[in-house]
């Protein structure tokens, strides 16, 4: 390229500027310097900006840290790189590591699994994933063009989110942020799904690769990025997602101490449930059977998966439970030295040197709706099969209880009617904190506890043009364009979308303000040097607080939106029922049989959304086996040996286990093959059943009897009462009954027994003239057996004869 030419495509450049203000134009100069690593020399190019704010970026593409994991380096560590020979020009990306991303050809069918943002989002960034191959250990620098005198420039290292399975660290543009705030960015490839994460069985091989792959970058860039005028002393790790949870891990590997000093955390941690592949054993074991290997010895199946294809390899599909995973980082006594929970809780020395900035966005689950779903809401019924897939895959004791527990906190009760709105926002909310929130919250507590330099944020901004639908708040992922300063260069920015306010770029500013001042200096807040110089650049305001740190009693957090606000306790109630009820809900209890723990209809596949997990019975547990709905031609592993869940479910030879995936039209039977489901039917709750019956049917025979006894006694006090009578009657027949009131002596002396009557005188008989016509003489009943108001009444009536 001559200089003429240069000048010329400078001047295209600048009209294009002039006609379209927030476009982007880049100049590719290979006549920019030579950096020299110590594998050979590298030729980037030069990134020019139309917007004046922003300075050219150097950009080198697709450097390789370590040698191509093929043949014999297949799951093996990763190796440094091979030295090359002249100026190695770098100027596109390497390939991305080979993945399994979402399939979004059929539109109609991916609508039904996801929202028309979600797919959006997918058709602008998978053709970046296009390029695939084994050849892909790859990182790209982005460093601004000024160089220091005095200093060199802190350093970012991207590890990209997403999942274990799909993604790669060439959809991020650092560029922006490199020429805006000074800091060089970097971002890396490394080995997913069994490629970076087949488990070790034996001592034969490590696994955990894919951390491996990026321990091996962190070396490489602390020996290389003075060269390119980074500090290798000062280097800030930033991880989203999936990326998040590995750069937790990497702070507590012994394998990457001092290769780092400070940790962005974006919607992730170690403490998710899917952060961690606990059962990756036995995804392996189905995999080395559909290839045709053995399992048995690591060694030989290592061996025998080399000599495999790739396509053979990738080919392979597996029944991975809803919010799990089934390759991903394990705990292999090396890498990961121990289980992440008991590291970040009983050894925080493992972990304090690193200073944290850490956050969440306001709606960490709706990737997971349908278009339907976004449309219309959802009902009681979808948001229990949702909660109820939760909490069988994550959970483990007392599910039906925590199930409802669940469903009663995120249930608004001061409204009458429940709109399939609300229940959808509600559901997303229950989900999102059991998956991303609550595990941030509980590490955030932890970390400040050992290290006092802990920020924590939420962010709350949605974007105003985005691609969901307005008074969501801000959505998993979406923040991810003001990270990397998408607004200031609208139209040409990786595959962020490209439609900004002028509000949102003064965000964007503001966000990258906050997190290279980290970077930098292990504060995101401005240092009072420099509030002059940043009130020129429009966003004075958001430096007129103070981020304060976060520790585990006042919980201070900044909610970052168009007005920034200081804020404590995030959802505390809410947060309250994941750490602190829900584990103790989630704990065995000694003596309660295993199907106390099941949730109601447990086998019912009709009442899942999706794949939940195996559950392990004890010997002797009665079970049936049925046919439920599963992928065609996807075996189900038998997990026999790989789940330690407590005492009480020990596991033995006979352990059953289950895998339901609903809501398909293909199923499976039961011949002892690899697509074999064994399920247990309701035998427990048939047996609570008939006790209960039992022991209602004894009351009720012991309520009859006791009445019957009742009864009984009421019937011989009366037939006693008339005997009474008969025997104590005493008639006159004949006679007059005298006018004059009964003798007061008859009154005074009550007898005792029918015998004192013999002792009482008879009245005097009145002569027979003066009898008058037969009357009917009243019946006298002895004194024993009237009270002294009956004795009174008896009175009068004798006075009145």
């Amino acid at each position: 390229m001559t200089k003429t030419s240069a000048i010329v495509i400078f001047t295209l450049v600048s009209f294009v500027s002039f006609i379209h203000p927030h476009s982007s134009a880049v100049i590719r100069s290979y006549y920019s310097r030579v950096v020299r690593t110590k594998f050979g020399s590298l030729r980037g190019f030069t990134k020019i900006f139309s917007n004046e704010q922003l300075r050219p970026t150097e950009v080198f593409l697709g450097i390789p840290y370590a040698r191509a994991p093929t043949g014999s380096l297949r799951f093996m560590p990763p190796v440094t790189p091979p030295p090359w020979r002249g100026v190695r020009t770098a100027d596109r990306f390497g390939p991305v590591c080979p993945q399994k991303y979402p399939d979004i050809r059929n539109t109609t069918e991916a609508l039904k699994k996801m929202t028309p943002g979600r797919l959006a989002y997918l058709r602008r960034l998978l053709p970046f994933l296009r390029n695939q191959s084994e050849d892909c250990l790859y990182l790209n620098i982005y460093s601004p063009t000024r160089r220091r005198e005095t200093s060199r420039f802190p350093v970012i290292v991207v590890i990209h989110g997403e999942s274990y399975e799909w993604n790669s660290g060439n959809i991020y543009d650092g560029s922006v942020v490199a020429s805006h705030s000074e800091v060089i960015v970097v971002t890396l490839n490394f080995r997913l799904g069994v490629l970076g994460f087949l488990p070790t069985l034996t001592g034969a091989a490590r696994g955990n690769y894919g951390l491996m792959d990026q321990v091996a970058a962190l070396h490489w860039i602390k020996e290389n990025i003075m060269e390119f005028g980074g500090n290798p002393n000062n280097v800030t790790v930033l991880g989203h997602g999936h990326g998040a949870a590995l750069v937790n891990l990497l702070m507590l590997s012994p394998m990457a101490k001092d290769l780092f000093s400070r940790v962005i955390l974006q919607s992730g941690s170690v403490l998710s449930p899917w952060a961690t592949a606990p059962e990756a054993v036995t995804y392996t074991r189905h995999l080395a059977r559909v290839l045709g290997c053995p399992f048995e010895d690591h060694a030989l199946l290592v061996t025998c998966m080399r000599q495999q294809s790739l396509s053979d390899i990738m080919r392979v599909q597996l029944l991975v439970p809803e919010h799990l995973t089934a390759f991903g980082p394990t705990v292999d006594g090396i890498v990961i030295p121990n289980d992440p929970e008991l590291l970040l809780r009983n050894y925080p020395d493992v972990y304090s040197q690193y200073e944290l900035l850490v956050g969440v966005t306001r709606n960490e689950f709706y990737h997971h709706f349908s278009a339907r779903d976004e449309k219309y809401g959802i009902e009681p019924e979808r948001r229990d099969k949702l909660i109820r897939t939760l909490v069988r895959n994550v959970c483990t004791y007392h599910l039906q209880e925590i199930f409802l527990t669940i469903v009663n906190e995120y249930t608004d009760w001061a409204k009458t009617v429940q709109h399939p709105m609300n229940i959808r926002q509600n559901t997303a909310n229950a989900l999102g904190d059991a998956l991303i929130v609550a595990p941030v919250i509980r590490l955030v507590n932890y970390h400040s506890k050992a290290n006092s330099r802990t920020f924590f944020y939420v962010f709350g901004h949605q974007t105003e043009h985005g691609d969901y639908p307005e008074r969501l708040g801000c959505v998993h992922g979406e923040e991810l364009p003001y990270v990397f300063g998408a607004p200031l260069v609208d139209g040409g920015l990786s595959y962020f979308q490209q439609n900004f306010t002028h509000a949102e770029v003064t965000l964007s500013m503001a966000v990258m303000m906050y997190w290279t001042n980290f970077a930098k200096y292990g504060d995101p807040n401005i240092p009072l040097l420099h509030r002059d110089v940043v009130g020129d650049k429009g966003i004075g305001h958001f430096y007129r607080f103070e981020w304060p740190v976060y520790d585990a009693v006042h919980q201070k957090y900044i909610s970052i939106g168009i007005k920034p606000k200081i804020r404590d306790h995030y959802h505390a109630h809410r947060m309250s029922l994941w750490l602190h009820l829900i584990p103790k809900l989630d704990k065995s209890d000694v003596g309660v049989p295993p199907y106390h723990h099941l949730l109601n209809e447990h086998n019912n596949a009709d009442l899942y959304d999706g794949i939940v997990r195996q559950v392990p019975f004890p010997q002797g547990f009665p079970v049936t086996t049925t046919s439920l709905p599963v992928y065609p031609g996807l075996p189900l592993p038998t997990l026999a040996g790989v789940w330690n869940i407590s005492e009480i479910f020990k596991q033995t030879d006979d352990v059953v286990f289950l895998t339901i995936a609903p809501n398909e039209d293909h199923s499976i039977s039961t011949n002892g093959s690899d697509t074999v489901a064994t399920v247990l039917r309701h035998t427990s709750y048939s047996t609570a059943l008939s006790v209960t019956i039992a022991v209602g049917c004894s009351l009720l025979i012991l309520n009859v009897l006791i009445f019957a006894g009742v009864f009984y006694q009421r019937d011989k006090y009366r037939i006693e009462a008339k005997l009474h009578k008969k025997n104590y009657k005493v008639k006159t027949p004949n006679e007059r009954l005298p006018s004059r009131p009964i003798n007061k002596q008859i009154i005074r002396a009550i007898p005792t027994s029918p015998n004192t009557l013999q002792d009482v005188p008879p009245p005097p008989t009145p002569q027979a003239q003066d009898q008058p016509k037969e009357k009917p003489t009243p019946e006298v009943q002895p004194l024993l057996h009237h009270t002294g108001h009956e004795i009174s009444i008896m009175k009068t009536q004798e006075i009145k004869m």
